[in-house]
């Protein structure tokens, strides 16, 4: 079962053992959207959840899948590897 974006960014925060204002200060969301979000009013943008996964990268693959065992890639180094064996 699912939960949704804004209930995980609360957990996280509060797993964090932060107050909003820190939360806040932290990933540069505003107090007042983070209250949004937390209370479900307003659904996290993309920009949002970058700001919490850049911080907290541990975070990302939860609050886009509720996953948290997936193997992180990066395209880029694909690529290189790739060129290399040509």
């Amino acid at each position: 079962m699912s939960i949704s974006q804004g209930k995980k960014i609360r957990l996280i925060r509060e797993s964090l053992n932060m107050g909003r204002g820190e939360f806040s200060d932290t990933t540069g969301i505003p107090k007042q959207t983070l209250i949004g979000y937390e209370m479900e009013r307003t659904k996290p943008g993309g920009e949002a959840l970058a700001s919490i996964a850049k911080v907290w990268p541990e975070f990302a693959a939860y609050l886009l899948t509720d996953e948290t065992h997936i193997k992180q890639r990066k395209p880029e180094l694909d690529q290189t590897r790739l060129k290399s064996q040509e």
